[in-house]
């Protein structure tokens, strides 16, 4: 009887053991198949091996690393919930894992894991980078550059992400620091030189820095880049239109804009605003509908259609427009402008010392030259 007990005792010590290495051996191969590029086969490997040790919390980070690498999100994240309960102190785990949150559209969990990795190394470049991306890509320019900086300050090597460089620079340029976004776009330029949006970038940033040739030539370089991409024919209209007020000019870009892309709001709106620019107000009105069609939001195409209206004396249509705009934004002062301007043509003086009155509240700078013309109704 003790004899038998024994050789069972025996027999199951040794499979145990047997699977153990089996388990070791196959996390073995799953290493050596990731660091050749494979992940994929070597999450199968990893699979097997947990299912031989169910604790085998290497696998497991593993595993999670791999189907991050194959974009199996889902799948990361239940391995790496698994890593963490055992390796709660170790900072890569919580990036990885922040990663495949990130990358699933859960962003607060994702911001918890890049702050909980970076509890434990402040150091770990990569969660700062992340966090950057996060911000950008919810265009928040301000808290993105300043991840940013935290980024390079940790990252031991050169930054060769062209990637990287056009997201800086375009985070400077919602910054409205269009000095840096050039530098970070240039930096982009060196490591990709066929970006469209960098050269889109570009063109908007030597645009308001009034490099108006230098503007419309990264806008040609974007053409050159992407010859079906309207937004660089928007952009050349933009130079003409808003820096060297050549309407006739800016037209040209907007009509081979609207060429590409009919419905383009942008390239609606510059035509109605360069048409009402060169009196032809009525030409302007079903651009501006246009501009409206494609954004039932847009400020300012309410204010050019109201003026459109105003100028040809469809007073009722010019207030339709023009209150739809204070609307939608409270501030707006061209609206209010002109609304006084309609009002003064209708002859109903209290309606315009209102709208005076509303341009006084906002500090604007119409608002004496308007109560001048109130004064003589």
């Amino acid at each position: 009887m003790n004899y038998r007990v024994l050789l069972v005792s025996f027999l199951l010590t040794t499979t145990s053991s047997s699977f153990a290495q089996t388990a070791k051996e196959l996390y073995e191969e799953g290493v050596q198949l990731r660091k050749d590029g494979k992940s994929k086969e070597a999450v199968e490997r990893f699979k097997r091996a947990v299912a031989l040790k169910p604790d085998y919390t290497d696998a497991y980070y593993e595993m999670g690393w791999c189907q991050n690498e194959t974009k199996d999100y889902s799948g990361a994240i239940q391995s790496l919930r698994k890593v963490r309960q055992e390796w709660s102190a170790v900072a890569k785990v919580h990036f990885e894992l922040g990663y495949a949150f990130e990358k699933s559209s859960q962003n607060d969990s994702a911001t918890a894991s890049y702050k909980r990795c970076l509890a434990i190394n402040n150091e770990y470049s990569l969660a700062w980078k992340q966090l950057g991306v996060m911000a950008y890509q919810a265009d928040d320019a301000k808290t993105a550059l300043e991840h940013f900086a935290k980024y390079e300050a940790a990252a031991k090597s050169p930054i060769t992400d062209y990637l990287y460089w056009y997201r800086k620079g375009f985070c400077y340029n919602g910054n409205k620091e269009y000095s840096n976004a050039k530098t970070a776009l240039f930096k982009s330029l060196e490591y990709k030189k066929d970006y469209l949006n960098t050269y889109l970038e570009l063109g908007f940033a030597c645009s308001r820095l009034k490099e108006d040739d230098m503007a419309i030539g990264y806008y040609k370089k974007a053409i050159e880049t992407d010859p079906n991409s309207h937004i660089p024919y928007n952009g050349i209209g933009e130079v003409y239109r808003d820096n060297k007020k050549d309407f006739a000019e800016a037209m040209v870009w907007y009509q081979k804009t609207l060429a590409l892309n009919p419905n383009e709001r942008k390239g609606n709106f510059g035509m109605g605003y360069c048409l009402n620019a060169t009196g032809k107000f009525a030409d302007a009105i079903d651009y501006l509908k246009k501009a409206i069609e494609n954004q039932k939001d847009y400020v300012a195409a309410y204010v050019e259609l109201g003026y459109s209206y105003y100028k040809i004396n469809y007073y009722k249509d010019a207030l339709a427009n023009l209150n739809k705009a204070i609307s939608l934004n409270p501030n707006n002062e061209n609206g209010r402008y002109y609304a006084c301007l309609v009002y003064i043509s209708l002859g109903e003086k209290s309606n315009a010392q209102r709208m005076v009155d509303e341009l006084k509240g906002l500090s604007s700078r119409h608002a004496a030259g308007l109560q001048e013309k109130v004064n003589k109704m």
